[in-house]
């Protein structure tokens, strides 16, 4: 992400997203209320009962920011609070998208934390890889980043059976297919790793078809029960992989919620959850690791986006990890139960210690 401070007391600040995984970072660090000074286009009258799209400078306050994982683009909208006058536009409701290399210029009424201005700073694709799971009955491919994950392909392999004379040829046609996929979006994706699971010696044919098609990628190869859906989910939950996409936060993710199941499970007082409880271990300076959903952010309810507020900006000053995943990632999902967040202590804090 580029970041340029424009104006140090009124903290404007000029951004310009240079990946999706900055468009996401955006996601999570656009508020409703703040203004964005945007290049755009709009149909305006230009009689006859003629519209014509024009391109023009607005500046949008905010009150919705969506992002669709996988589009290259984030959508924000609001009202126009400055525009061409000969347009009319002041007052009215718009929406744009911004897209990787665009720029533009943010204010915020009060101002910008250092905490924020820093995750912007040196905010960093972490980049993407495929994995696929493949066996002789389900074939599936994702996409992976640190902003979610995207099934790309979820088939059925339909190969003859065993006695049929033509199965051989047939495997090795699927083989050949699947390979070439996993190829096109490595390409597509420019990711650099590709993760191939399954049972048996069926991922190995098709992981060497890969790497001599792509040379440049580097491919590793993981053993699953299963093939599909399944097995990428599988795949993902090995340690093995956990280490070669260490560098996504959604993998990371999964490993922070694991060890705050298995930590609970021995002793509630090592783990907090909820925005309150959260806080209060964050105001004792006790909180090594926070991992919430991205909507606990921009949350309606007041007292919920003011706890979270404080709470990662309290544990990023004291050298704290904060992790912050979409809702619905599959550990987003998980971590609804829990009110969205959760925390890995540093020392054990008890339960009566933690009313606010």
């Amino acid at each position: 992400m580029r970041v340029e401070v424009l104006d140090n007391k009124r903290r404007i600040v000029r951004l310009r997203p240079e990946s999706e995984e900055d468009l996401w970072l955006l996601r999570i660090t656009l508020r409703p209320g703040d203004v964005v000074r945007i290049r755009t286009s709009r149909d305006v009258p230009v009689g006859s009962g003629r519209k014509e799209r024009v391109v023009m400078t607005l500046r949008i306050r905010l009150d919705s920011i969506e992002f669709q994982p996988f589009t290259g683009k984030l959508r924000i909208s609001g009202i126009v609070v400055e525009g061409p006058d000969e347009f009319g536009v002041k007052g009215r409701r718009h929406s744009t998208a911004v897209s990787i290399g665009t720029w533009l210029v943010v204010e915020r009424d009060k101002g910008w934390s250092e905490q924020e201005l820093e995750r912007l700073a040196s905010g960093r694709a972490r980049g993407t890889a495929v994995i696929a799971a493949v066996d002789y009955d389900e074939f599936a491919l994702a996409v992976l980043a640190g902003h979610g994950m995207k099934i790309l392909e979820d088939t059925s392999a339909r190969l003859p059976g065993k006695d049929d004379p033509s199965r051989e040829q047939e495997v090795e046609k699927y083989v050949d297919r699947a390979a070439k996929r996993i190829v096109e979006e490595a390409a597509r994706h420019r990711s650099p790793i590709a993760v191939i699971a399954g049972p048996g010696q069926l991922k190995t044919s098709v992981a060497e078809k890969v790497q001599r098609a792509m040379p440049s990628l580097k491919v590793a190869t993981v053993d699953t029960s299963m093939g599909g859906v399944a097995g990428v989910r599988e795949a993902l939950r090995r340690e093995s992989v956990t280490r070669i996409l260490r560098e996504l936060s959604i993998v990371e993710a999964e490993g922070v919620l694991e060890e705050f199941l298995r930590r609970i499970a021995k002793s509630r007082d090592t783990v907090a959850y909820t925005p309150g409880e959260v806080l209060a271990v964050a105001r004792m300076g006790a909180v090594d690791t926070v991992l919430l959903v991205d909507a606990l952010l921009h949350s309606p309810d007041d007292t919920v986006r003011e706890a979270v507020d404080e709470a990662l900006r309290l544990v990023e000053s004291m050298g704290g990890r904060v992790i912050i995943i979409p809702g619905d990632s599959p550990a987003g999902e998980r971590l609804v139960s829990f009110g969205g967040v959760i925390a890995l202590l540093r020392y054990p804090v008890p339960q009566e210690a933690r009313r606010l």
